[in-house]
């Protein structure tokens, strides 16, 4: 064979690559991108038609998170419990490092790895299925969530790598489960991990937490701790009170908003390997966080604000801070044999290296996947309540107060019972118009 012909050939055969990897690109970013856009203009029914449109692979982690959380949004519990297990299984099977993943990852870019999640984003698909089974009325499903949550986040071994809110809804589970003991483990649990991950969630020890704290607290009688706690928080007036029989408790989880989206960013720098520049991606949050939406619940003619126990905006941002000297090591890396593989193929045609040149360019892409239809941040509230039928309304305000949005649902509220309520909201629904002929 000439030297044009394998020149032709070569050049034939890296372009259909690049051809090939640009167009898998597209596909993926135009499936977040119209996902996201319909969810804010407040349409998750569309948003799941055309996510559940795509081919239905079980291994994809990513489509099976996204799929899992749009069934949830769409009142489909055991839908979306059934994909989020799909997920939960392929993210235990990819535990191991993969040697064939690490190496395509250091010759074309961290998105051909398998992807598992960020540790925060596994610990959260227990936490959204325990809340599927808590709609379901399934506590003890619940609780096994729970407990596979804790296993986790024990084998990682670091506090601040631990889900303080997930602690928190685990000791709301416990204690629906009439485990006093066990939920107060999860309620100091919740409180430490709280002052301990500030710097990522930004956020205070909930007031509600610290209440449910001294509650029980006094329920086990050690008033030595009680009244230590109840002099750090400053709730010297509270007095905690057991629900009676004409009385249950309703827990409201609201879901407000979306996390934010990665976007990519590229820069040229010196690679001392080769003494030459080289260019290379990675994923930013180019958006300052946006505020969001604070909400109430209006319900026997009490208005109680809800209360942030979860700011997953905050999770990502810091979780790619931390990940970004690895992330930024793999690319210099990367750059280094794309530049040093280019140079060898000059050596030996010109054209060769051009399009070898052309193709590494074109992939030295970043990984910009994460788990797009989580919520901004996790709100919610507990309110004890006459037992029987409640009218139950969450209000959504806006910066200056104003009601813009109104989610209404009717519960049950059992005698000496907790009840939950997990709602999403990310916008407005928009009225349907009717269509009325005239005659």
């Amino acid at each position: 064979m000439s030297m044009a012909v394998c020149s032709a050939l070569t050049g034939r055969i890296l372009l259909l690559l690049l051809t090939l990897y640009l167009g898998g690109c597209a596909t993926y970013s135009q499936q977040a991108i119209s996902m996201r856009d319909n969810l804010l203009a407040g349409r998750a029914d569309l948003a799941r038609i055309a996510a559940e449109k795509e081919d239905d692979d079980q291994d994809d982690v990513l489509a099976s998170l996204n799929k899992g959380m749009l069934r949830r949004m769409t009142d489909d519990y055991v839908g979306s419990n059934r994909i989020f297990e799909s997920a939960k299984r392929r993210i235990d099977a990819l535990y191991g490092i993969s040697v064939t993943d690490t190496a395509a990852s250091l010759t074309i870019n961290d998105a051909i790895r398998d992807y598992t999640g960020d540790r925060y984003e596994q610990v959260l698909l227990h936490a959204y299925m325990a809340m599927n089974y808590l709609e379901l009325g399934e506590l003890d499903a619940a609780r096994v969530e729970m407990l596979q949550a804790d296993v986790k986040m024990m084998e990682w071994g670091d506090q601040p790598d631990e889900d303080p809110f997930v602690r928190y809804l685990a000791g709301m589970i416990f204690e629906a489960l009439g485990e006093p003991d066990q939920a107060l483990v999860s309620y100091r649990k919740a409180r430490n991990i709280y002052l301990a991950a500030s710097n990522k969630q930004h956020i205070d020890v909930p007031v509600m937490l610290k209440k449910d704290l001294l509650r029980l607290l006094a329920v086990m009688g050690l008033w030595d701790e009680y009244r230590q706690l109840q002099a750090e928080s400053g709730l010297d007036g509270f007095k905690p009170t057991e629900l009676d029989g004409n009385f249950g408790e309703l827990i409201v989880i609201l879901n407000n908003g979306l996390a934010p989206i990665r976007t990519e960013a590229a820069i040229m720098t010196y690679a001392s390997e080769v003494q030459n520049l080289v260019r290379v991606a990675f994923p930013v949050y180019q958006t300052e966080p946006a505020p969001a939406k604070s909400s109430r619940l209006r319900v026997a003619g009490k208005r109680i604000e809800l209360e942030t126990v979860e700011n997953i905006d905050g999770l990502a941002r810091h979780a790619l801070d931390q990940e970004m000297p690895l992330i930024m090591t793999r690319a210099i890396a990367r750059a280094v044999v794309k530049y040093q593989s280019q140079q060898s193929a000059n050596e030996q045609h010109a054209l060769a290296g051009f399009l070898l040149t052309v193709t590494n360019l074109a992939t030295e892409r970043a990984d910009t996947r994460s788990w797009t239809t989580l919520p901004d941040e996790i709100q919610m509230t507990r309110i004890t309540l006459p037992a029987g039928e409640q009218e139950v309304s969450i209000e959504i305000l806006n910066a200056a107060g104003s009601v813009v949005d109104v989610i209404n649902a009717r519960v049950e509220i059992q005698p000496r019972r907790q009840t939950f309520l997990t709602r999403h909201w990310i916008a407005p629904v928009p009225v349907q118009k009717q269509i009325v002929n005239s005659r």
